[in-house]
């Protein structure tokens, strides 16, 4: 035999077969060289064996030597190898069911030859994969079954295994015990995620998604609390990098949530519950440093701003509404509150400081913290813009709700404490008029912020004025000693409504 078919990586095959007729043992003997052709080392006996050579001796190295064993199964042959013996002769060379049954039959190969369309195995083999040469007219489609399976080269390749869609998940979940902020990298690939998700309407995929969010976020903030507690010599002025970090422990949470509000689809844009739950995380024990335990607060402040910013920048302000106007129960306290009323959860955060500046600021180093932010807003500038849009909202909220109460008078000159902070008007101002833009880009949902609370807008237009010059006074006596001028760019809101011909406001000098 050729030195190359011989060659040790080409398959070995040992054929058993009856010798039925000559007519077959022709026809094996062709099989066993187009095989050879086809780079298959065949051991057959017509080939192997001499006078005086000791046929089972042959047939137990062979079948011990080959890669398959090729079993050529016409009726005879299937009963003979049923009975469990072979016969005198070349009978012998029939593998029996109890030689199959110790060496096991992964290297068996059924091939049949028969006549009357049966498909006759021998019982050992009777689950075993088959090639079909009873019909001479498919040989050539049988022979490249047979050979293939022979050269272990399947027709139908496995396709490779594709990307992981929750590898994001499975990286999170494997990282839940750390106690320090998710990677950046990961919670990005959450938002990401859940954004797809979202856009696809794969409602199933993202609350599996927000459920282990939650689970992760929830388990990350136990762990900073407890390392918080542990590590902190308190003083209320260290506490702004622990509250970041804090934040940053449920980020995963955030960042699947806002993905939600950002897809603006019905079925993923209400998130108001985030807040019920960032208020009491699982677990969470009221006793202890009372700024650590109070540390529920400082989540809503961050999700509100965000929230809100991201419904400013995607043309939700209706959305950014229904949040500010909804009402949850303060920690440990059965009362509930309306969320822009709320001073802790707007602008004057006790665990951040006393000033509502500080707690702008903290607000603005969001982007820088929290990487994945930049998956939404792109750039800094644009974040900015729709987070002061959003307060510059909840500013003319609060003007609605005053004029609601009938306290209005107090814009003339009275004694008038605002719960929103207005540090969103210090932002640079060549970043006022993208701010403006994002304010007043749906006219219809603006005004629907004070007529659906009941009041015209001629009434408010005509107390505007009065209120403006009041936010006036609040930045004058707030950032008298800090450089440069800040602008009230919503002065002139109604004026661009067409319900006021006056210029309203001016610029803080």
């Amino acid at each position: 035999m050729d030195n190359e078919v011989k060659n040790e990586k080409s398959p070995a095959v040992f054929i058993s077969y009856s010798h039925d007729t000559p007519q077959h043992k022709k026809w094996v003997g062709e099989l066993a060289s187009r095989l050879v052709d086809n780079r298959v080392d065949v051991l057959l006996d017509q080939w192997e064996i001499d006078l005086g050579d000791d046929i089972p001796k042959f047939m137990e190295r062979s079948v011990s030597k080959a890669d398959c064993v090729l079993m050529i199964c016409t009726e005879t042959y299937v009963r003979k190898a049923d009975d469990g013996t072979g016969g005198a002769g070349y009978e012998a060379m029939i593998v029996t069911g109890e030689l199959v049954k110790d060496l096991g039959t992964a290297k068996f190969i059924p091939v049949i030859r028969q006549i009357n369309g049966t498909k006759l195995v021998p019982k050992s083999m009777s689950t075993r994969f088959f090639a079909d040469f009873s019909d001479g007219q498919n040989f050539d489609e049988q022979f490249e079954v047979l050979l293939r399976r022979i050269h272990k080269v399947p027709k139908f390749k496995k396709p490779a295994l594709g990307k992981d869609p929750f590898a994001a998940e499975r990286a999170a979940i494997s990282t839940a015990s750390e106690p320090k902020a998710q990677p950046a990298e990961i919670v990005s690939q959450l938002y990401l995620q859940a954004s797809r998700s979202a856009q696809n309407n794969d409602v199933l995929s993202w609350r599996r998604l927000l459920r282990q969010a939650k689970q992760l976020g929830f388990e990350q903030l136990q762990a900073w609390r407890a390392t918080s507690e542990k590590d902190l010599q308190v003083e209320r002025g260290d506490l702004l990098p622990v509250a970041g970090t804090g934040v940053g422990a449920i980020a995963p949470i955030l960042a699947v949530a806002l993905a939600g509000v950002e897809s603006g689809q019905d079925k993923f844009k209400n998130q108001v519950g985030i807040i019920d739950e960032i208020l009491a995380p699982p677990g969470w024990s009221n006793a202890g440093y009372a700024a650590i335990a109070e540390f529920p607060n400082c989540l809503v402040l961050v999700y509100q701003a965000l929230h809100g910013a991201v419904c400013m920048d995607t043309d939700q302000a209706g959305l950014a509404v229904r949040l500010a106007r909804s009402q949850f129960r303060r920690p440990h306290s059965l009362e509930k509150v309306t969320l822009f009323e709320e001073r802790n959860w707007v602008g004057w955060l006790n665990f951040i400081s006393e000033s509502a500046t500080v707690a702008w600021d903290f607000l603005g180093s969001l982007y820088e913290s929290q990487l994945w932010l930049k998956e939404i807003f792109g750039s800094k500038e644009d974040y900015l813009a729709a987070l002061s849009s959003y307060y510059a909202l909840l500013n003319i909220m609060e003007a609605t709700a005053f004029v609601v109460s009938g306290r209005s008078g107090l814009f003339k000159g009275g004694e008038l404490h605002l719960d929103v902070p207005l540090c969103c008007f210090t932002i640079p101002r060549e970043l006022g008029p993208r701010a403006y833009r994002k304010l007043t880009q749906d006219k219809g949902e603006l005004k629907n912020v004070w007529e659906g609370a009941g009041i015209s807008t001629e009434s408010l237009a005509k107390v505007w004025p009065a209120f403006v010059e009041c936010c006036k006074r609040w930045l004058w006596e707030v950032y008298r000693g800090r450089p440069g001028r800040f602008e009230l760019y919503h002065r002139e809101i109604f004026t661009e409504l067409q319900f006021s011909s006056a210029k309203i406001g001016a610029e803080v000098g």
